[in-house]
Parts: C-alpha cells; sequence; structure tokens
C-alpha cells in the first residue's frame, strides 16, 4: 500500500503534476456513466471554487476561483493535460470563482477555441475584477519574492475568451466552436446573489447536474432566485449551512442606517469598510433611499463618497437598471418612471481619482468648523487592502470622534478580524497594525497613529489606537442563503445524491444531516472532496462518506434534544462507574462490560 498524503490522506503521497483523478479512481465517463465531476477547489472551503465536469465527448470546468490572500492559492490542475479544457461555465464574478482563469491561460490548459461562457452582468463584472486582481498577484509576488501564475496577456487572453450568455441556455456547440458532436446541453438560472449569477445545470445522456453556484435571494435590487430544475445530483452551496436563517435584510439595513444617522448628527464621519462588488451597491442603495429624511440643514452637510473598484462596479450596475432579467422590478421602474438611471448614486455622490481628492474630503470634514460630513463606502471590507485601511488611519490621526461600521465578515489574519475581536472582548481601546501608505508624504501627526518595524522584518508599518467605541458591528447582510434557503433550493431540485461544496468544515458537517433527513428525494448526502471523483449514474455511490435518511430518527427529536440525553446518560453512567470500583466484588473486566452495555444503550458505541 502507497503512503497517503498527511494533507489529503485520500490521495498518495508521492503524485505528481500528472496525477489523473479519474485514473486513480478508476472512473471514466461512457453511455452508462455520461458525467463525471471532480472537484479541484472550493470542496471543504471558501475559495478556489473549481469543478471539473467530463463526458464521452469533451472536459468542462465550472467556475475556475482563488484564494486572494492565501498566498494567491489557485485550484489543483493536476492531471489536466495541455489545451485539454473545451469550455469554462462561470457562475459569477466574485474572485473566489473567477480568479483562477488566467491561470489555464498561462498554462495553456484551455482548447484554442475554449469559450468562458457566462452572463452579460457576469463578463463585464470580471473584467473589472480581473484587472484588480492582477494588479494585487503583481504586488503580493514582488513582496513575497514569487514568481507570477499570470501576466496582462493571460488576462487579455481571458477576455477575448468570454461568451455573454442570458439566462436560459442551449446546445454547448452553439457557443463553443471547440467542442464537436457533445449533445451537452446547459441552463444559466438567477442564482441571485450578485449582479447576473447564476445556478448552472449540464445534462447530457438522459442525466442533470446542477451546480447551484452562490445561492443568495436576499438583496431587494436583484430578482428573485430562479426556481432550478430536477437534478439527479446537485452540487449545493454551504457557506452558511450551520446559519438557520439570517437576521432579516431590512433589519440589517435599519441597523446600519441608525447607526450611521447618529453619526451625522454628531458631525461625525463615517467609514463602512465593504466588499466594491454586491456590498458596496446594496449600502448605496441604502443610503440613496433614505439620506433624503434627514434634516434640511444636516442633508446639505452630508457627502457620499464611493471608492475604488466599488465606483467601476457602480458603473457596471447602472447599465443594467432597466433590464429586469438582472435587476428587481422596482429598480427598473425607478429607472423608466422617473428617469432615474442612476439609482445607486444619489446626488452629490462623490468618486475621488486620486490622494489629493481623498485628502480634500477629509479635510472639508472638520466637524470644529462645520465642514461636510462623509459617509466613505470603499474596499475592502475586511481592511487588508485598497483604500479602506488607509481611510481608517487618516481618520484616526485627524478626528476626535469618527463611526467605524464593520458590515461583513472578517476573515481570520485580517485588520478587520483583529478589530471585531477587540470590541468582542470588551476592550475600551484598539490596536491594529496596517501595511498602508498615507493620502500625502505622511500621516497626519498624532500621537495614535505612528509608523514602526514589521515583525522580522525591516519594512515599516502603521500601527493605531482607536476608541472601541467607534466601532459598530452589524450583521445580516450575507449575499449567501442561510441553511432554510439552501434546504429549499435542494427540495426544488429534488436530486437522488447532494455534494456539499464551497463551505468550512462545520457548516458542512451541520447542513448534511439537515439535508439527508429534510430532502425527500436524496439518497445520499456527501462532503465533496478534492480530486475525488463523482460518477453521475443510477445508484451511482459516491467515493467520500455519505449520510443517507435511514440513519435519522423518524420521530420529531432534535439534535440537540439527542445530545442532551446522551449527555445525561453519561453523567449518570460515571456516578455508577466510580460507584461500582469501590465494590470488591467486580472485576475490571465486569465494570468494562457495563460500560460498553450502557454506551451502546445510549447510542455512543455501535453494537457488535
Amino acid at each position: 500500500m502507497s503512503e497517503l498524503n498527511s494533507e489529503r490522506p485520500w490521495i498518495p503521497a508521492d503524485t505528481g503534476p500528472e496525477f489523473d483523478p479519474l485514473e486513480h479512481a478508476d472512473i471514466h465517463p461512457s453511455s452508462d456513466t455520461p458525467m463525471v465531476v471532480t472537484p479541484r477547489g472550493g470542496d471543504r472551503e471558501v475559495g478556489r471554487s473549481c469543478y471539473q465536469v467530463d463526458t464521452v465527448s469533451g472536459t468542462y470546468l465550472v467556475d475556475c476561483g482563488l484564494n486572494q490572500g492565501d498566498g494567491d492559492a489557485f485550484p489543483d490542475f493536476r492531471g489536466l493535460e495541455p489545451e485539454s479544457v473545451d469550455a469554462v461555465f462561470l457562475t459569477h464574478a466574485h474572485i473566489d470563482h473567477c480568479g483562477g482563469l488566467p491561470v489555464l491561460e498561462a498554462r495553456g490548459l484551455l482548447a484554442d477555441d475554449a469559450p468562458v461562457v457566462a452572463t452579460p452582468p457576469t463578463v463585464d463584472l470580471a473584467t473589472t475584477l480581473l484587472t484588480d486582481s492582477l494588479k494585487i498577484h503583481r504586488r503580493e509576488t514582488t513582496r513575497t519574492k514569487r514568481d507570477q501564475e499570470f501576466t496582462r496577456q493571460d488576462v487579455d487572453g481571458i477576455f477575448e475568451r468570454f461568451e455573454a450568455v442570458d439566462y436560459g441556455g442551449g446546445t454547448l456547440e452553439a457557443v463553443a466552436d471547440s467542442v464537436v458532436q457533445d449533445p451537452i446541453v446547459f441552463q444559466f438560472g438567477n442564482a441571485a446573489h450578485l449582479l447576473g449569477s447564476a445556478w448552472l445545470a449540464l445534462q447530457t445522456g438522459g442525466y442533470r447536474v446542477v451546480f447551484s453556484g452562490d445561492i443568495g435571494d436576499r438583496a431587494s435590487h436583484l430578482p428573485d432566485l430562479a426556481a432550478p430544475p430536477q437534478a439527479d445530483l446537485l452540487l449545493l452551496e454551504s457557506t452558511y449551512g450551520a446559519t438557520h436563517s439570517h437576521t432579516a435584510f431590512r433589519d440589517a439595513q435599519s441597523t446600519i442606517y441608525e447607526t450611521v444617522e447618529r453619526a451625522l448628527n454628531n458631525h461625525e464621519p463615517v467609514l463602512v469598510p465593504t466588499f466594491g462588488v454586491g456590498r458596496a451597491q446594496t449600502l448605496q442603495l441604502l443610503f440613496a433611499d433614505r439620506l433624503h429624511t434627514l434634516a434640511s440643514d444636516l442633508r446639505d452637510d452630508v457627502r457620499l463618497v464611493v471608492d475604488g473598484m466599488a465606483e467601476e462596479a457602480t458603473e457596471i450596475y447602472h447599465e443594467y437598471v432597466r433590464n429586469t432579467d438582472y435587476v428587481d422590478e422596482s429598480i427598473a421602474n425607478r429607472a423608466t418612471e422617473s428617469g432615474d438611471t442612476t439609482p445607486f448614486s444619489p446626488p452629490h455622490t462623490e468618486f475621488p481619482q486620486s490622494d489629493a481628492d481623498r485628502r480634500a474630503i477629509l479635510e472639508d470634514a472638520d466637524p470644529t468648523a462645520g465642514g461636510n460630513i462623509p459617509i466613505i463606502v470603499a474596499p475592502s471590507g475586511m481592511l487588508t487592502g485598497g483604500n479602506s485601511p488607509r481611510y481608517l488611519l487618516e481618520i484616526a490621526a485627524r478626528f476626535h470622534s469618527a463611526t467605524i461600521v464593520l458590515t461583513g465578515y472578517q476573515a481570520t489574519r485580517t485588520t478587520g478580524r483583529t478589530i471585531q475581536n477587540q470590541v468582542d472582548a470588551g476592550a475600551e481601546e484598539i490596536q491594529f497594525t496596517v501595511d498602508a501608505d498615507p493620502f500625502g508624504t505622511e500621516w497626519p501627526s498624532a500621537e495614535n497613529v505612528s509608523w514602526v518595524s514589521a515583525e522580522n522584518s525591516s519594512e515599516l508599518v502603521t500601527r493605531a489606537t482607536i476608541p472601541a467605541e467607534w466601532v459598530s458591528l452589524v450583521g445580516g447582510l450575507s449575499a449567501h442563503a442561510a441553511q432554510h434557503g439552501l434546504l429549499e433550493f435542494a427540495r426544488t431540485a429534488d436530486p437522488e445524491t447532494i455534494a456539499l461544496i464551497h463551505g468550512p468544515n462545520y457548516a458542512q458537517e451541520h447542513l448534511g444531516p439537515h439535508l439527508a433527513k429534510n430532502v425527500e428525494s436524496v439518497e445520499n448526502v456527501t462532503r465533496s472532496r478534492r480530486l475525488t471523483p463523482i460518477a453521475v449514474d443510477r445508484g451511482a455511490t459516491p467515493e467520500t462518506p455519505t449520510l443517507s435518511p435511514e440513519q435519522f430518527e423518524t420521530d420529531h427529536e432534535s439534535a440537540y434534544d439527542q445530545l442532551e440525553d446522551v449527555f445525561d446518560r453519561l453523567a449518570a453512567l460515571n456516578e455508577e462507574v466510580a460507584t461500582a470500583r469501590t465494590e470488591t466484588t467486580r472485576s475490571e473486566a465486569e465494570i468494562r462490560a457495563i460500560v460498553r452495555d450502557e454506551l451502546e444503550r445510549a447510542g455512543v458505541l455501535e453494537g457488535e
């Protein structure tokens, strides 16, 4: 038996670039198995989503993302031959779904005429995001002295491959010159996660696979989630699989606005770090709809500032404001009936183009002189890049009072998480260190903001201290469906097999049993595994461990009730064992036999 990989023990440790997961698993497409799906990323993680689909006639990829900020981690491309990928389907434009596309180009893995098929808004947004991703990749590889994985030429090569297709679909041959005589049919449906986001259905040989992409159905400016078709295999995202339901979207919006309104009444500058695509537009629409309710004298002083990629993305959103395939009817009606074709940008919104513009916005915001009051919406949402950390440091140095609103998930090892952890711990002051440059040649003179040497490095970073009361943490704006929404999507797809993707371990551990118990059609629920093929045929059993409805109690006792019962039994057993050991009439072997019998009765151990 060969030695196994310590990180992925189902893969031999000595595998190299030539490792072919289909050969290793001895699974190949045929008339009886018309499709084989192999995760190459995004299996038990959020990031670098990438799934290979093989048919008798072709090889395709669904998404190809990266984990930016984690060493630029790309999908595992082992076993893909040069020019072997006949087409790529892109579910939406977020970088964890599209960021690896230029690497396919750089490594020559795409066939000459292979298209990247996506909806028109996804093409437009991905063009913006990939351009920005290249800048970040250049900066990170320079800083870490690594070779670039892709260049401007590779990014431009992907742009030339984009094939825009509206919701709906058809035969792949109609949009892909690289595909010859493959009867595979595809369908895009609105996933309500981001402008142009889609779930994807692939059908051939009488079988259908549905990829959920990222499911939303929460943002008021997007159309409702479209119902997916029936599927033999459903690959279902699980980002919030452990969360039964989110805070109501409108309640979260109200909390944010009330927080901002208090700051404005106190003449405090407001910074809202945010994701530039999707979340930024949600926030802009919120302010556009509510700022007019301010008292007139205060309203005249308020300036909404939209920075960086958020501006470019907003321009793309405005291109689709009349198209009800991609925006909610309320947005389209606003454009057609009142002529408001820029609903995401209220009057007097400012779009700074230079550091001089940004500095001027803050210099004009002196509350003691009655200046303007800025609400700054700027990427990144985790304060790890873009201009949001620079604004934060400038505000910390310039003002005695301000409001910082964190609205999104803050990943580990980010400035946002550092701040969040200190707020949650009840700290009165928050200290953090950021690698960011001032808008001028130097930070404004202040005791709480200063240059320091980076840990284990001679490079300078900036350390700052701010009052904890400046920071407001607001949840409920996630663009991902929670457990209830995922269950409803799965019930509509009515699959025999569900493979969980795009989610952390703990979320999948919660969601898997819930689906197995509550989706009537399902025979197997499995957590997909990197480079482990899933054969699509009748009665197929995934290679990964599965859950089935038979493994669950038929009554309505909740998992928490069952666990509580087990703990009660174990507590009682512990007392009995302690008593038994004080009796000289029982041997240790007899006591162990009693313990095993009781554990089996409690359901902790299986009987022989």
